[in-house]
């Protein structure tokens, strides 16, 4: 009796283990690895890797995720961490300049990598509960957040989808119309028609589309591609004909310098400032040999190291500013080389840092030296780097403020700057403010109403705290899109890499090697005025796309939290 009752116990149990592993319900990655997949595919597409044309399709997998009838909880945890790994990859370079930027590192993505479920929920509300068609959402989401992440507190302007055809010209002019914001739209336009035509039956994708919706969705992708590159092509030629029969509006003969200096966090020795500016003095007397005639010469962010001091006031009754701009006069002679080997001077456009020791304040600057070795203009950096220029509330923190003790935060600047040489207007920029399209449109826009109008922008930067990573590649497409959107050349001094010249219409005339020293002598043709749409209306329809997206985004919990109420008070 004991052995049959243990063995019906037994078998019992057995019974139960089964019944219970048949209801548990398995784990499925599907949106997982669809996630990944479009992420790799636009990892491929962006700068540094250039496989451009897969940027038009890299998304087809996220829409297929958005149109599926899976629930958005099953989906959204996966495609953050799909994210996440993409922008962990794409800004590995944010933890090179110094250690504590590890952490800066997982911070930002994880920032951006909130955007990515974002897209998904938002996108997949409009399709199921709004019923608003697949091309129709997906475009106005993806590009409407975009321009709340560039936008956003200082916002964050690298790595837009955009960025992927910076060497596609034919792609890249509807940037007239709507800046960066364009292109992201007409790609994730093309991309949604396409994963609707090519929607699958998989595992727990299932679409029961017909073959005509399919075909009206082919359709679209092959209209809105030819359309893109056929008023790109058409703009490129209509601008070769004007080449070929027109003498330029204005010329400038430049001289871009690159150095490649690695830049570490630590305080230099003279001798290692001696030598920096040594090395850009044999590089600007090389093309000084190379070039006769040069109008302009201009050398990197941070170029001129404070230790040959402009300074705004007196250090003390012995130490003037006259003198120290004597000192600066004298670098600057050396620079050129003037007297010897050379006798005539020539205009030099320099990054340095500025010095006002009675404000106590310090400014990332570029100085504008004429024929006489004065500084004639002075552009004080705006748009500051966050954790790398300054750091926000921590000198209120004495903990935070103990941590980051030596390092002193930069002043930002107030004015936009008009320099002059020759009969040409030039508009200067730092680092990473060709970033920030807002703030390039603003500074055109400025200095036309004030009477200044732009012919050539200019960005002098240092790159050399991301050791010739894809920050390089990143940073050349921000000031492409940047002289598209303007429709002016942009000159880009380097140290590191990529020095440019850059046509009105994104085409790469020069582009320096990478983390190597390099001189472009830049004939540079100023065009005929021209004003673009995006310039005189901005981004007001990718604004409208952003707020869309967040009204999307709070109905369902409005709606809901209106049942709630209804349900409470009729109980």
């Amino acid at each position: 009796m004991g052995k049959k009752r243990r063995k019906r116990k037994k078998k019992n149990r057995s019974t139960k283990e089964q019944v219970s592993n048949a209801v548990k319900p398995q784990r499925d990655f599907t949106a997982l690895w669809l996630a990944l997949l479009s992420h790799v595919l636009l990892w491929l597409a962006m700068p540094g890797r250039d496989l451009s044309w897969l940027a038009w399709i890299a998304m087809v997998p996220i829409v297929w995720l958005i149109r599926s009838p899976v629930p958005s909880h099953k989906l959204l945890r996966q495609v953050w961490i799909a994210t996440l790994l993409y922008w962990l990859v794409m800004l590995h370079f944010v933890r090179l300049p110094f250690w504590p930027l590890w952490f800066g590192w997982f911070a930002l993505a994880g920032y951006l990598s909130v955007y990515g479920p974002l897209f998904v929920s938002i996108s997949r509300t409009m399709v199921h509960r709004f019923r608003i068609p697949t091309v129709i959402a997906v475009p106005i989401v993806f590009t409407g957040l975009e321009w709340i992440r560039v936008n956003f507190l200082s916002g964050f302007g690298l790595g837009c989808v955009s960025h992927s055809q910076y060497k596609t010209p034919a792609g890249m002019q509807i940037a007239e119309f709507f800046g960066a914001y364009g292109v992201t739209f007409s790609i994730m336009l093309i991309a949604s028609a396409l994963g609707v035509a090519t929607a699958v039956n998989w595992r727990k994708l299932k679409t029961n589309l017909s073959l005509p919706t399919r075909l009206i969705h082919l359709a679209i992708t092959v209209i809105a591609f030819m359309g893109v590159v056929g008023f790109g092509t058409q703009q490129l030629s209509v601008d070769a004909k004007i080449r070929n029969t027109a003498e330029p509006h204005k010329h400038l003969k430049v001289a871009l310098i690159q150095s490649s200096l690695d830049t570490i966090l630590k305080a230099e020795t003279l001798e290692q400032v001696e030598d920096a500016f040594m090395v850009r003095r044999d590089l600007t007397h090389s093309a000084r040999l190379l070039s006769q005639e040069l109008d302009l010469i201009v050398w990197p962010e941070s170029a001129l190291h404070e230790y040959y001091g402009d300074y705004l006031s007196n250090i003390s009754p012995d130490d003037t500013k006259e003198l120290r701009q004597q000192h600066l006069s004298m670098a600057w002679q050396a620079a050129i080389g003037k007297p010897a080997p050379f006798a005539d001077a020539v205009p030099l456009l320099t990054g340095s840092t500025t010095i006002d020791p009675q404000e106590d304040k310090l400014f990332n600057s570029a100085l504008l030296f004429n024929e006489t070795g004065n500084v004639q203009q002075r552009y004080f950096k705006i748009h500051l780097v966050m954790f790398g220029e300054y750091f926000p509330v921590v000198h209120s923190i004495p903990v935070l403020k103990e941590f980051i003790k030596g390092f002193r935060s930069l002043n930002e600047g107030t004015e936009f700057i008009s320099m002059p040489v020759k009969d040409v207007s030039i508009a200067p920029s730092i680092c990473f403010e060709t970033t920030v399209p807002h703030l390039i449109r603003r500074q055109i826009n400025t200095l036309e109403d004030s009477g200044s109008a732009t012919d050539v922008m200019v960005n002098v930067t240092n790159d050399g705290w991301f050791f010739g990573t894809s920050c390089l590649d990143l940073h050349l497409a921000c000031n492409t899109l940047r002289a598209v959107e303007m429709r002016k050349p942009m000159l880009v001094s380097a140290n590191t890499g990529f020095s440019a010249h850059i046509d009105e219409f994104g085409r790469h005339i020069q582009v320096g090697p990478r983390r190597e020293e390099a001189t472009l002598i830049c004939d540079v043709r100023v065009p005929l005025p021209k004003t673009t749409v995006y310039r005189g209306w901005g981004a007001w329809l990718p604004c409208i796309m952003g707020w869309l997206s967040l009204l999307a985004l709070a109905l369902p919990y409005a709606f809901s939290f209106n049942n709630s109420r209804n349900a409470t008070s009729t109980a």
